[in-house]
């Protein structure tokens, strides 16, 4: 495996690994206005967007392959981490969340935390990530989820 930094010539595959993940794991679970809301928030313009704002992303690859990724806003927030159907289990999500938070710590010193709206179907993974509920389930924009922190 190798993990490093996502960098701009990634996100065409990076957006389409999250939505490959998406639409086979979690679209089913959301109502229409939850899958536009997801789907203009992977569009490769905002993640460019996001991550020329500040925000950095890891990637992971497998023998050459794209498996995982993982995105993070304002050194304290994770947006996004998604691993191929095939590559769960393995820990690519571990290590992509371990060195994430690394790189959160060095880029401010002050973090003391980082949060995750988790989906309702990904609160197990997760928890076993380090995580913990920080309040009720909640919902916007037709997306459910539940917030989650882990202290740093």
């Amino acid at each position: 495996m190798e993990i490093r930094m996502m960098q701009a010539a990634d996100i065409p595959a990076v957006c389409s690994l999250v939505r490959q993940v998406f639409d086979q794991a979690l679209a089913p679970d959301y109502t229409q206005e939850g899958k536009q809301t997801f789907y203009a928030f992977i569009e490769e313009e905002a993640m460019r967007s996001r991550l020329s704002d500040g925000g950095f992303g890891l990637v992971a690859f497998v023998d050459g392959d794209l498996a995982s990724q993982i995105e993070l806003r304002n050194n304290s927030h994770i947006c996004l981490l998604f691993t191929k159907v095939e590559h769960q289990g393995k820990g690519l999500a571990m290590a992509l969340v371990e060195q994430a938070l690394q790189i959160c710590k060095e880029r401010d010193k002050k973090v003391a935390a980082v949060s995750v709206n988790a989906a309702l179907s990904a609160v197990t993974a997760y928890t076993h990530l380090g995580f913990k509920q920080s309040s009720a389930e909640q919902e916007r924009n037709g997306i459910r989820y539940v917030p989650m922190i882990r202290l740093l």
